[in-house]
């Protein structure tokens, strides 16, 4: 799969896909389990959250309504993705909106949890390791990261092909990422708690959970 473009973010805010709102319905109740399960209960309005490639608010109602946040960071380089949030979120006090290019982005803040859906991917390998350090800088000790990332299962392999046939594909620059290279690049961050892909969404993501402030990452639980 070759990436001859770059993906163009500015239409895809105005536009999004038709399968936008199931796909992201899927994840957010997986991002939420994993904060279940790893991060120990907070008060309503103590938490702290930052997205990274936040643009569009796709996570802000989930994120609003169930863990109740006291500031949810939204950090994207495209100023449309982020003018593109929609109501609800312009209109929360607990949102706040970061123009920044995510490969060196160092906001002065440190979050509970931060996370990013469907962002790495867009990178060279070296970006795509610069941006995952920025997930870290910004995390607060004993918080948590979150990455998924589209994984080339034979499901991924033959829902694109068909999308790239039918001219539907929207992402010339989307370069999935098997498991063990993340794992790989995450390695001295913290514990990897859970690891999963996440298959109801046809264009499978892998998952990771990474537990910051431990002495050392877990071994990789392959799949």
């Amino acid at each position: 799969m070759t990436r001859p473009d770059k993906t163009d973010w500015e239409q895809y805010y105005r536009r999004p896909h038709a399968t936008a709102l199931l796909t992201r319905a899927i994840t957010g109740r997986r991002l939420l389990g994993a904060v279940r399960r790893h991060l120990p209960p907070q008060p309503p309005g103590q938490m702290v959250v930052l997205e990274l490639g936040g643009g569009g608010g796709s996570f802000h109602e989930i994120i609003s309504r169930r863990l109740r946040p006291l500031r949810h960071h939204l950090a994207d380089r495209s100023l449309a993705g982020l003018t593109s949030l929609g109501s609800a979120p312009l209109a929360d006090p607990a949102v706040f909106c970061h123009v920044c290019d995510v490969r060196d982005c160092r906001l002065p803040l440190k979050a509970d949890l931060v996370f990013s859906v469907g962002l790495i991917e867009h990178f060279t390998p070296q970006d795509t390791r610069r941006v995952i350090d920025t997930h870290f800088a910004h995390a607060a000790p004993g918080g948590l990261v979150i990455i998924t990332f589209p994984t080339p299962t034979w499901l991924y392999r033959l829902a694109r092909r068909l999308a790239e046939a039918l001219r539907l594909w929207r992402f010339p620059d989307e370069r999935p990422l098997q498991m063990a290279e993340v794992l790989q690049d995450l390695e001295g961050k913290g514990e990897v708690v859970e690891q999963d892909i996440i298959w109801p969404i046809v264009y499978t993501q892998g998952l990771v959970v990474i537990k910051t402030g431990a002495a050392q990452t877990a071994p990789a639980l392959q799949r």
